[in-house]
């Protein structure tokens, strides 16, 4: 038997071809999450926080996206008043799915927080 042949018979076994996969799509599935809506004061503490953004200013951001709550944190790279989205690095945020905004310090450190989600938006 040559190298290859034995090589074979050691690679790993998998019965039933692509029950891996469905099983993470599944497990993400039930991880999402309703969209909850922000309270009218969790409406008027963010609309606080958003005049004082600029950019190059670096914050920290909750928000929802397909279904999850995620964090963003870097320096505003653009806020469009018109389409009302802000941009973090690469990433565009829409004023609607943010939950809070925290000003950062040069240093990393917490300055003004607008929140909307209690316990991580969960």
């Amino acid at each position: 038997m040559d190298r290859s042949e034995r090589a074979k018979q050691f690679a790993p076994f998998d019965a039933l071809r692509g029950l891996r996969e469905a099983l993470e799509r599944k497990e993400r599935e039930h991880e999402r999450q309703e969209k909850r809506m922000r309270t009218e004061e969790e409406t008027e503490e963010l609309e606080r926080v958003l005049p004082l953004l600029s950019r190059g200013r670096r914050v920290e951001a909750l928000f929802y996206e397909g279904g999850f709550y995620l964090q963003a944190q870097g320096s505003v790279e653009d806020i469009d008043l018109i389409r009302r989205t802000l941009r973090i690095g690469d990433g565009i945020l829409s004023f609607e799915d943010i939950y809070y905004i925290r000003l950062l310090g040069t240093e990393g450190g917490e300055g003004a927080e607008a929140s909307g989600a209690e316990n991580g938006g969960q």
